[in-house]
């Protein structure tokens, strides 16, 4: 199976974990073929190694500096770094790095975790940061004052092969996320019109649009598209008035439920789910309680990519750091754990000159329904001293969004033949042959908001 990834809860057995972290990825890959053979394997751990096995594959890739090369590009981009003071930095644990045949190897984004997430780091590289009102907090001051924000969002979504990674004649498929119906989104449009070209169901939990062409010049793949996000505020600390979002979808089973591996509920989760609660008994406090944790004790880092890690949410907890999907991730999970109803959204971030990938998450209030928690932003919002968007983004969300993720780790529509990029998310887009799929290095993406306007 490929998308049986639930398997590395499981674990590795012990010696392949220690080729593993000791970087002999090669040693470790053997013994995993060998240890496939053994037909004493219970299915579940011969599902996990099998899954495993893609994962050996791609972690090099996402460690590829060396002690030399990271500590010059810290130097090079933060004024006055020494080498003392880079060894300090990963003795505090914010220099991510693996073993490589006994060598470290340090993450290719580390540099840029420490310029913006530290904001002495941050202004030492030229890169302070702002201390004024930004359009964000305009949009976040409009909400909290009028008590909503539309706005109609017309965009065009651009998928490119790399050069080097084009093979004439060759016949790629392509998927590329689309916008879906969801608490706040309506009134979407796919406005490409292409023979051959597969539209999701609204109701599919990562929707995208399926081109699949064979190409004798390399050309981009694109999809244009429009919605209204129609952002509603809710103030938490004055009682429920009403359902926020009448028509986001009504709570499920699967929605207090575990879902691994990355929504495990662990020894250490419930414990720390239990830690944080207190005798709490509030459902909304509780989460308040679990959103604290995720936006100031877990330190904003970007991570390799997701496949590599075979817990997100346990990962955050432990290292107390993470990217906007581990901390939802975690933020869901301690919700789920206790009862609390939580969900997976993520897509786009659409603000005005500046658009990217973005998870959040949502979380379900008796009295108010559906409410939106984002971790990161508010996480941002702590760190600057912003406690108005701190405090904003528990329970809101701004209306520059495009949802095109309900749910977490979901087949696409049709599915993919071969290994994900991202088995577990899609924001920018997925590309295979008859043969492989490509990886992230070898395909791209862009977006262009064509138009945003706001709607009374």
């Amino acid at each position: 199976m490929l998308n049986n990834w639930g398997a590395l809860s499981a674990g590795l057995p012990e010696d392949i974990l220690k080729a593993k972290w000791a970087g002999d990825f090669e040693r470790a890959q053997r013994m995993i073929d060998l240890r496939l053979k053994d037909p004493r394997l219970p299915e579940t751990l011969r599902e996990s190694l099998r899954m495993e096995k893609t994962i050996l594959d791609r972690l090099p890739a996402e460690y590829t500096l060396t002690r030399e090369a990271a500590l010059s590009q810290a130097q090079e981009r933060i004024s006055g770094m020494t080498e003392e003071e880079f060894d300090r930095l990963e003795l505090e644990g914010k220099l991510d790095y693996i073993y490589v045949l006994g060598e470290k190897r340090y993450y290719r984004r580390v540099v840029n975790t420490l310029v913006k997430v530290y904001p002495d780091l941050a202004a030492r590289a030229g890169r302070p940061f702002p201390d004024k009102p930004t359009q964000l907090d305009d949009m976040i001051a409009r909400m909290m004052q009028i008590g909503r924000a539309a706005l109609r969002i017309h965009m065009r979504h651009t998928v490119t092969i790399d050069d080097e990674a084009f093979t004439p004649g060759e016949t790629y498929t392509v998927h590329i996320p689309i916008p879906m119906p969801a608490a706040q989104i309506r009134d979407v449009r796919v406005l490409t019109q292409d023979e051959g070209m597969i539209v999701a169901p609204e109701d599919q939990p990562q929707r995208t649009v399926c081109f699949a062409r064979k190409l004798d010049a390399n050309a981009p793949f694109t999809v244009e598209y429009e919605y209204v996000c129609d952002a509603r505020y809710a103030d938490l600390s004055k009682p429920a008035r009403g359902v926020v979002y009448p028509d986001a979808t009504p709570v499920r089973p699967e929605d207090t439920m575990e879902l691994r591996p990355h929504m495990t509920f662990t020894p250490y989760m419930r414990s720390l789910a239990a830690e944080l609660a207190g005798g709490e008994t509030d459902p909304l406090k509780v989460a308040r309680r679990f959103y604290d944790f995720c936006t100031t004790r877990i330190v904003y880092s970007f991570v390799r990519s997701y496949l590599t890690i075979e817990n997100g949410s346990e990962y955050a907890a432990i290292n107390l750091k993470g990217d906007c999907g581990l901390q939802t991730l975690c933020f869901i999970t301690l919700c789920r754990i206790a009862g609390i109803p939580a969900r997976w959204q993520a897509g786009l971030y659409v603000e005005p000159g500046d658009v990217g990938n973005h998870d959040w998450a949502q979380f379900y209030v008796e009295g108010y329904g559906w409410l939106f928690c984002d971790c990161s932003f508010g996480g941002s919002g702590w760190r600057k001293g912003n406690m108005t968007r701190w405090n904003f983004y528990f329970g809101n969300l701004d209306p520059w969004r495009m949802v095109s993720n309900a749910d977490y780790q979901s087949d696409f529509y049709p599915p993919k033949k071969h290994v994900r990029i991202d088995p577990y998310d899609n924001q920018c887009g997925e590309i295979e042959t008859p043969t492989r799929g490509l990886t992230a290095y070898e395909c791209d993406c862009d977006w262009d908001i064509l138009s945003m306007e706001p709607i009374d």
